[in-house]
């Protein structure tokens, strides 16, 4: 080992137990307001703390005013871990994978203006014999002079993205927005959850219903939480706030708070605030002659399905649901089925877009399940519409309790949906599409509640078939046995 590459190790070892002068000396930022694009990373105080607080904690979870800087923060230090710990492993989440590609180039130019340190494969300087990165689309690779290798790999939301991988540094970037949050939080959190080693940073700006939300609102998860005002940034002064409020209006509270309980207050606020759990959520079952119907959300990225009962009175009640991803039609046709098993079903109620036709198969998705033993429904998409018959359904009447309800512990994640879905910024007459996380369920009882609001139907009971031995039963029966079999097959013909 010669005289430099002793000092360079030297200096890369001492970086590993000081991040804030790695960063320091060898930090650098892309500065579209200077001159020059390329800056060194002066950290202002905000960040500096930021640092500390992430660097002692392995679970972490920034709530943050737009355009701080702290993306470049948190990329800094997986730069430093993929350096300094020689073979480590960082995934990075982003909402697509053009925001994924991003963090790779940011990264790329992180390790592109340390050129003390390491090098860029094909413009290694002569003689060079240090550590070496490269950089793809999607992965940056570190290759060392022993052959060891730390990978840097960003991916876009997906479900299973992050779940096969066992990772030093998991970042969600812009994590409030990310589709299949739930999903890949499920997914990748085992993948860092190992005794002493794996962390987490994720950071956003705030969207109410957010898997995010959740998270920094809970005081028990074990989360690090971190808030960054807007004011942080100290080019920002009072003057800036006052133009920005001008142009935003309202949601200035969203990009730019001041304080937590101002991120929280974003405006519209939740679509269904009469959806509570002491009011629409009973153990009581309905009983009598009923109808079922079941309403389903399908796509590839999940089937959500509601199993709804109604009485004689018009009183609906939904006693099941299903949610799952990435089902075709043929198999989610026989969930469908084999979980209505030895139930009549009046009706599949499903979107008009499954009635589109496939160009290579002339076959609609409709097609496809009515082959598979499910006749579909064709319902209005009408957004407006589905959104005024859903809160009608939902209004707590005179008597204290909504025409529709929620059997207990059958239906947790549509009550869940329902309460956090908030409504869309633009139109507040309907709910958000965002986070897409939330509206399988709802748009599901949507479709059922404007259906029923405009179909010709009438909450008649369809009877089952008594058979002869049946009615002998029913004759000889205790008034328990009797009760039993009129609400599973109605009032028979004697």
């Amino acid at each position: 080992m010669n005289d430099k590459q002793t000092i360079r190790e030297a200096e890369i070892e001492y970086c590993g137990t000081n991040i804030e002068y790695f960063i320091d000396t060898y930090g650098h930022i892309e500065d579209k307001d200077a001159v020059d694009l390329v800056q060194p990373f002066n950290m202002w105080q905000a960040q500096r703390d930021a640092l500390k607080s992430i660097m002692s904690h392995r679970w972490n979870v920034i709530l943050k005013a737009r355009q701080l800087g702290f993306s470049w923060l948190v990329l800094h230090i997986a730069a430093h871990l993929l350096l300094t710990k020689r073979g480590s492993s960082v995934i990075g989440l982003s909402k697509t994978e053009e925001e994924a590609k991003e963090l790779v180039r940011r990264l790329a130019v992180i390790f592109r203006y340390m050129p003390e340190l390491i090098a860029e494969k094909d413009y290694e300087p002569m003689g060079w014999d240090g550590a070496v990165f490269k950089a793809t689309a999607l992965t940056l690779t570190i290759k060392f002079p022993d052959n060891t290798e730390s990978v840097f790999k960003a991916l876009a939301s997906s479900p299973g993205a992050g779940r096969s991988f066992t990772v030093n540094l998991i970042i969600f970037d812009e994590w409030a927005f990310q589709q299949f949050a739930e999903e890949i939080w499920q997914g990748g959190f085992p993948t860092i959850n190992r005794k002493g080693g794996g962390k987490v940073i994720g950071l956003s700006t705030i969207e109410r219903g957010s898997l995010f939300e959740t998270i920094f609102t809970d005081p028990d998860n074990g989360f690090n939480k971190i808030f960054i005002p807007w004011y942080v940034d100290p080019r920002r002064d009072d003057e800036w706030y006052e133009q920005t409020r001008k142009a935003l209006g309202d949601l200035i509270t969203a990009e730019y708070p001041a304080t937590i309980e101002e991120a929280l207050m974003v405006p519209g606020g939740a679509f269904f605030p009469e959806v509570k759990r002491d009011t629409h959520e009973t153990d009581e079952e309905l009983t009598g002659h009923l109808k079922r119907y079941v309403a389903l959300d399908y796509g590839l990225d999940m089937l959500s399905a509601h199993w709804i009962a109604i009485d004689v009175n018009g009183d609906a009640q939904v006693y099941r649901e299903y949610d799952a991803p990435d089902l075709t039609i043929s198999k989610a046709a026989q969930v469908l089925l084999s979980i209505s098993v030895d139930e009549v079903i009046s009706g599949w109620l499903a979107p008009p877009d499954l009635w589109n036709r496939q160009r290579e198969t002339g076959k609609s998705s409709a097609d496809i399940f009515n082959e598979n033993g499910i006749p579909l429904i064709k319902v209005s998409n009408d957004l407006f519409d589905g959104c005024v018959a859903l809160k009608e359904w939902l209004r707590v009447r005179e008597n204290g309790k909504p025409r529709l309800t929620f059997l207990k512990d059958t239906c947790p994640n549509v009550i869940r949906c329902l309460q956090k879905i908030q409504k869309d910024k633009k139109k507040p007459t309907v709910y958000s599409k965002i986070p897409h996380d939330l509206t399988h369920d709802v748009d599901s009882m949507r479709y059922f509640s404007v259906w029923w609001t405009t179909s010709p139907e009438k909450a008649k009971p369809e009877r089952k078939k008594w058979r002869r031995s049946y009615i002998e039963d029913y004759r000889n029966a205790s008034k328990e046995i009797k009760a039993l079999m009129v609400k599973n097959m109605g009032e028979p013909i004697l």
